[in-house]
């Protein structure tokens, strides 16, 4: 075992979790080390074992992961679990980070003053910010100009819990 690789161990530390069939799994980061088709057929498995009605508990930074395989996140605080949601009501508390590409320059104050905007940039036709807020606010004034391209990130986990941590403290972004 030592000589194995890390990918290699995590593959065979999984296979002992999982061969006996539990009702319960806890898996701490499950995928890391793995090869990204290692970690999709590795996904693929922790779905059947879901369907069959047995528990997961998953452990991961990775928002992608999360989305696709749990129905509920935990948040856990200084050791205490301080909230249990589904994964699109906390996705649905976090902001995206916004590119806007226009066909020419526009005036970047209405967009600056629009709600939940932070960390705004503007040069020349290209705008960038953070959007905490209303979604469609900004699709609109955006479609008063002609759109040449539009980058919508999501944030990372940690970028996710951060903004819930600030909101259930009452500290406005």
């Amino acid at each position: 075992m030592r000589k194995l690789s890390r990918g290699n161990k995590q593959k065979i530390g999984l296979v002992q979790a999982m061969f006996h069939r539990p009702p319960l799994l806890i898996l701490d980061e499950p995928t890391g080390g793995l090869d990204p088709l290692v970690q999709e057929e590795f996904l693929d498995i922790i779905e059947e074992v879901k369907a069959e009605g047995r528990t997961v508990f998953f452990s991961s930074h990775n928002l992608a992961e999360v989305e696709r395989v749990c129905d509920r996140v935990g948040i856990i605080r200084g050791g205490r679990l301080v909230a249990v949601e589904t994964t699109e009501t906390l996705i649905d508390k976090s902001f995206r980070h916004v590119v806007l590409t226009f066909a020419e320059d526009v005036d970047p104050k209405a967009f600056e003053a629009l709600p939940g905007v932070k960390d705004f940039r503007a040069g020349g036709n290209r705008l960038a910010f953070t959007l905490y807020d209303d979604l469609d606010e900004m699709v609109k004034l955006a479609a008063r100009h002609e759109l040449a391209n539009m980058e919508y990130e999501r944030p990372s986990l940690e970028e996710v819990f951060l903004t819930y941590y600030e909101r259930e403290n009452g500290e406005a972004r």
